[in-house]
This record gives C-alpha cells, sequence and structure tokens, in this order.
C-alpha cells in the first residue's frame, strides 16, 4: 500500500506535514544531543500504526546515528579506550545485543495500547528524572569493570526491542556515574548505531512484512529531511558546547511522552 493512502486512511489530511516536522525537530535534537531521535520522533505514533511507527523510527535512527558517528569519529577516536572491554562500549553492545530479542518479543506480544502507554510512560519518567534529579546525585564510586556495563546494555537492548530508544538506559546511567557530556556521546552513539542495526536485522528476519511499501516510501520520503535536520543539530553542538542544550532536549523528550499518554487516556 502507499504511504499516502495509508496515512489518509488513518487521519486529517496534515498528517504527512505533521509527520516531517516530528521528524525534523526529531534530528534536530538528535543532532545536538546524541540521542533521543525515536523518544521525540514517537510523536508519530500519533499519526502511525504502532509496528510501522517503530520501524520507521528504527531506521532513520539507524542513518542519523551513523551520520553522526561519521561527522564526529576524530572526537571518538581520541577518547582513550573507547573500543575496550573494560571502559569502552563494548561491554555496552554485548549486552545490548542479547537484550534486543526480549525487547522486540515484548513489542509482538502487547497491542497497541499497552504499547503506547509503555512507551510514553518510560520517555515521561526518563526525562522527570534526568531533569529533577540533584545535579550532585551520583554514585560514590564509579563501578570499573564489564559487569555493570553488559547488565546496562542488557536493559537498553530490551528497552530498544520494543520502543526504538535503546540509548535511555545508557544516558541515565552515564548521569549516575558522572559521566561527562564528551564521554556520554562516544559511548552512547556508537551504541544506539549498533543497537538499531541488530534490532532492524532481527525485525527483517522475523517480520518482514513490516517492510513493505508503506514502510520504504514513508522512509525513503522522512529521510532527507531527517539527515539535514541531523547535520543542524551537529552544528548547534559544536558551537553552543553545553550551554543549556541538554535540558532543552529533556524538556523535548518529556513533551512527546506526555503526547503519548495523552493519546490514549483521553476519549
Amino acid at each position: 500500500m502507499n504511504p499516502l493512502t495509508t496515512l489518509s486512511l488513518l487521519g486529517h489530511p496534515a498528517a504527512l506535514p505533521l509527520l516531517a516536522a516530528i521528524y525534523a525537530t526529531a534530528a534536530v535534537f538528535s543532532g545536538l544531543s546524541g540521542f533521543g531521535f525515536s523518544a521525540i520522533g514517537s510523536l508519530s505514533l500519533l499519526v502511525l500504526p504502532p509496528q510501522l511507527g517503530v520501524a520507521v523510527l528504527m531506521g532513520l535512527s539507524l542513518l542519523t546515528q551513523a551520520f553522526s558517528v561519521g561527522s564526529l569519529w576524530t572526537e571518538f577516536q581520541n577518547r582513550p579506550g573507547l573500543w575496550g572491554w573494560r571502559e569502552g562500549v563494548v561491554p555496552y553492545i554485548a549486552g545490548g545485543t542479547a537484550g534486543m530479542p526480549l525487547g522486540l518479543a515484548i513489542l509482538a506480544a502487547f497491542g497497541p495500547r499497552a504499547l503506547t502507554l509503555t512507551l510514553g510512560a518510560l520517555i515521561v519518567a526518563y526525562s522527570a528524572w534526568s531533569l529533577l534529579k540533584p545535579a550532585t546525585l551520583r554514585l560514590a564510586k564509579r563501578p570499573s569493570g564489564p559487569k555493570s556495563s553488559l547488565l546496562v546494555g542488557a536493559v537498553g537492548g530490551v528497552v530498544g526491542g520494543f520502543s526504538a530508544f535503546p540509548g535511555s538506559a545508557l544516558v541515565v546511567w552515564n548521569g549516575l556515574v558522572g559521566r561527562s557530556k564528551e564521554e556520554n556521546r562516544a559511548l552512547t552513539q556508537p551504541f544506539i548505531l549498533w543497537m538499531q542495526v541488530v534490532g532492524l536485522v532481527l525485525l527483517a528476519t522475523t517480520r518482514p512484512h513490516m517492510f513493505d511499501h508503506a514502510f520504504w516510501g514513508l522512509f525513503l520520503s522522512a529521510l532527507p529531511l531527517a539527515l539535514l535536520g541531523n547535520a543542524a543539530g551537529i552544528a548547534i553542538y559544536r558551537r553552543t558546547g553545553d550551554i543549556g542544550y541538554r535540558r532543552v532536549t529533556l524538556v523535548a523528550l518529556g513533551i512527546s511522552g506526555l503526547g503519548l499518554l495523552l493519546k490514549v487516556l483521553l476519549p
């Protein structure tokens, strides 16, 4: 089915401009913060069926993350031990890969109402926690070794499987252990990129019907806008550094979660 036909069946003709605005906003904030494309982009579930919406989000998130990683590759390479097992991104990736199939099983088992409620509550809780927790609230001692990294990665994989938002667990963890913006981004972006690859491969092999003409039409139509928005976000990130960018992003994530909750809870 043509994506325009699919969208017109879902509601108002303004659906396409609304989707364009959602994807562009998500891409800008993703380029700015290094995460959050799927969280802000989850507002597209106000227009799209959950499984189509999540599949498109995963595809767009993968390519915008790849664009960001390529743009910031020099900065990432300057971080010692980034690709190591003890303090680097590898144990997060291993744990996330193991957890992703469970998350996709949750996506398949839950109905649209339960899935949307879960996703909205997850985003609101994450945003509220990050905005309201004291800046001094951190673990007294940063855990070392791969065990905690494996566990955090596994949680991220489960969450990513049913919500296309795998970076949430890692971003919260980085805040708890007091990692800098640069450390956070160097770990989070390669992790999210890998999780999106794993998720899309699993979806393509287990539920190929999700990647029909509606998916490809919508994905290819949204891709140029998403890449342009992501480039703009990276440019803002490089110019503004740490001045308020994280708080603005978290507010946007909270608004997106509230929109999903209202969609389900209001008659």
